[in-house]
């Protein structure tokens, strides 16, 4: 049997970043931060077997995971890469120097297969080059996309300093775009992370500091108006080298910030925030326009795009098909892996609509059947849970 290694690595987008800028330092993560990310990556388990290795950059106890039989319990491993052994297969959340470094030659090829469990599909999918990831998760690779697809934000720039932001705000002055005030993204993040959210229009005090702080460490950023979103989603795909699979969307949970906090799983897009065939389609073809850029750049694999409805201050609905690009794993992706593979286990998983809740509880007034995957303990509190959404 191959000697497959798992890699944990949700701290992908500081490699990518390192990786954008040469001779920039490598920004390193909070520990509470590596905590959380560490225990919530122990859902990767779902693409293991028993006899495989899970990494994880710090440490998780394995008495934490749950779940029935059918979800493996792979040997856990943590602490620095340098110190594991690469396996005949790895599978990483996002395709890092450091992971590309874990691969020996000798890796395991097989065929693709279209219909085959998720859980062993992504081990046969084209790995990508570090290059090419990192060049598709840049949230400015997205930002060019939009544009040449007619679909960018309004107000919507890739700024490169203090004074350039200060001249944009300027220029749009107190349009009504600007009503619910603007964010700026670093072009490598995720959960909400290195990001500067103004409520104001104006340019205040507290909000130049940390604009000139994260232009400092990121060099240029990503300006958006912060809009009233009504639904948020993503979209799951498989990008091969020469086609596209389209695997479907989800409702996304975020909090006030926009923070992730879990997914919804249902067969009916309208259950997820579209509001009819018409977005549908605007979502997929800006799928598989993102899928078909990442292919040009050279990359191959998972490929999941965020997206969201808005409502203007007139009361206008508007819907935004491409919000950011994520070319890697994705909890969508873990998501759907997880219900096809417990789908025996508990029947109502392939009849009812479900969600994948990831956080330090679940909703305290919940009462929906649920089958916890990781228990929230010291010293991270995440949790997941899988929940039934009973049918109305």
């Amino acid at each position: 049997m191959a000697n497959r290694l798992l890699l944990g690595n949700l701290d992908c987008e500081t490699h990518f970043a390192a990786q954008a800028s040469p001779g920039r330092e490598e920004a390193a993560l909070p520990r509470n931060v590596l905590e959380n990310i560490s225990a919530a990556a122990t859902l990767l388990r779902v693409f293991s077997r028993d006899d495989d290795r899970l990494w994880t950059p710090v440490e998780i106890a394995p008495g934490r995971l749950g779940g029935p039989p059918e979800l493996a319990r792979p040997q856990l491993l943590s602490g620095p890469l340098s110190s594991v052994d690469g396996g005949e297969e790895l599978l990483a959340w996002g395709e890092t120097p450091a992971a590309a470094n874990l691969r020996v030659e000798r890796k395991a090829s097989r065929a693709f297969v279209e219909k085959a469990p998720l859980a062993e599909t992504l081990w046969s999918l084209p790995v990508a080059s570090p290059g090419a990831a990192a060049k598709v998760n840049d949230k400015r690779f997205c930002h060019e996309l939009r544009e040449d697809l007619g679909c960018a934000l309004p107000a919507s720039r890739v700024l490169d300093s203090v004074s350039q932001l200060e001249s944009h705000l300027r220029d749009l002055g107190t349009q009504p775009v600007l009503a619910g005030g603007w964010v700026l993204k670093a072009p490598f993040s995720a959960a909400g992370r290195l990001r500067v959210i103004s409520s104001d229009p104006e340019l205040g005090e507290l909000e130049l500091k940390r604009a000139r702080n994260l232009f400092e460490a990121q060099g240029s950023l990503v300006f958006e108006p912060w809009l009233e979103r009504t639904s948020d989603f993503g979209f799951c795909s498989l990008v091969l080298e020469e086609k596209t699979i389209l695997l479907g969307v989800h409702g996304l949970r975020t909090d006030s910030q926009g923070r992730f906090r879990g997914l919804v799983f249902n067969p009916r897009p309208e259950a997820a925030g579209l509001s009819g065939p018409a977005e549908l389609e605007r979502l997929e073809a800006a799928v598989s326009a993102a899928a078909e850029a990442a292919r040009k750049e050279g990359y191959a694999g998972p490929l999941e795009i965020d997206c969201w409805s808005w409502r203007d201050g007139s009361g206008e609905e508007h819907f935004h098909p491409l919000g950011e690009i994520n070319a890697r794993i994705s909890f969508g992706l873990v998501g759907r892996a997880i219900i096809e593979e417990l789908s025996g286990a508990g029947d109502w998983l392939s009849r009812d609509p479900a969600r994948l809740i990831i956080g330090p509880q679940r909703p305290r007034n919940a009462t929906a059947e649920a089958i916890e995957l990781l228990s929230p303990e010291a010293p991270d509190g995440c949790g997941a849970w899988l929940e039934r959404i009973s049918p109305a």
